[in-house]
């Protein structure tokens, strides 16, 4: 392990942060705290809170947070809640802030958290954010998991009832118990994914910021992914890395697409470990890069975690 580093977390408080938080604290980093409400994750004595406002700082003032800090990574998310939170704009906005802020600071490197959507299909470069069989055998895949309907309904309110309620009326046909009602709903909650699945623009614009590091040597990057089915779970210790591409498994059935069936995940947990080695050991520098784990445990977990939870002290 490297020396002990002073690592920024953007969004601390959130999903993916506040597991990486409790990683690197584990590990006897420092960790800077980056949002409007940085105590929210909780107090550890190498914890600092660092309040600030992305939307409304300048580029400049951004850059100031930054001094004194190693490794920044960004686990940046809207803080709108519910489904107002998935939209495109502000969030390439608020991404282009960050990379020009960091661009114009003494920062060692950068890790930016996107989202599986910029993962190409594999053998192409195409997104799978722009295949048009990747949305529904997504909500298929999720559909499928108590895990990560939990953490949806937590989240996203609306949207996780919807998943729980299309997931419910699929079991029910495949045990040959489903009612009008529920082939009603698994046909309204598709139709609805076909014509534009409410999380489309949201995955698209983490796709997008990709371009603002694709190629880019003004700065030294790492574009991580986490794979499709990213979620609360338990944390094995243990996971692969896979760059550019999604990484599918099993063989494609004939009639079905290329994901149905086949798409990979990763415990939120896992995913922190991931970041957390590549912090210190910087083997991705200027990749994009994504990990996959085993999240066959699928039992609902704390989508937040409190720094309570570091067992490491000084």
């Amino acid at each position: 392990m490297r020396a002990a580093l002073r690592v920024g977390v953007i969004g601390p408080a959130g999903f993916g942060g506040s597991y990486l938080c409790v990683e690197l604290l584990n590990r006897g980093h420092t960790v800077v705290g980056l949002s409007r409400n940085p105590e929210k994750v909780g107090s550890h004595t190498r914890y600092i809170p660092r309040p600030v406002d992305i939307d409304e700082v300048s580029i400049s003032e951004l850059a100031k947070r930054f001094e004194d800090i190693n490794v920044l990574v960004s686990e940046y998310g809207p803080h709108t809640a519910g489904a107002g939170a998935l939209l495109y704009m502000p969030f390439l906005e608020t991404v282009r802030k960050i990379v020009l802020a960091v661009k114009s600071s003494a920062l060692e490197y950068f890790l930016f958290v996107g989202g599986a959507g910029s993962l190409h299909v594999p053998g192409t470069v195409e997104s799978c954010v722009d295949h048009p069989d990747f949305f529904m055998a997504y909500r298929r895949a999720i559909a499928t998991s108590e895990a990560h309907i939990s953490y949806m309904e937590e989240r996203l309110g609306i949207m996780g009832t919807a998943l729980r309620e299309y997931r419910n009326s699929r079991f029910a046909e495949r045990d040959g118990r489903a009612t009008d009602e529920d082939l009603n709903v698994i046909k309204g909650y598709e139709d609805e994914v076909r014509s534009k699945d409410k999380a489309t623009d949201f995955i698209k614009a983490g796709r997008t910021a990709y371009m603002f590091f694709d190629g880019n040597t003004s700065f030294k990057w790492s574009f991580v992914s986490p794979s499709a089915l990213y979620r609360p779970g338990r944390r094995t210790g243990k996971y692969e890395v896979s760059v550019d591409d999604m990484v599918l498994v099993g063989e494609q059935k004939e009639g079905e697409s290329v994901f149905e069936g086949r798409l990979t995940g990763i415990s939120v947990a896992d995913m922190a470990i991931a970041i957390a080695d590549e912090v210190e050991g910087r083997k991705l520098m200027g990749k994009h890069w994504s990990a996959w784990g085993d999240i066959s445990e699928d039992q609902p977990g704390k989508a937040y975690l409190t720094l309570e939870e570091v067992v490491v002290g000084e």
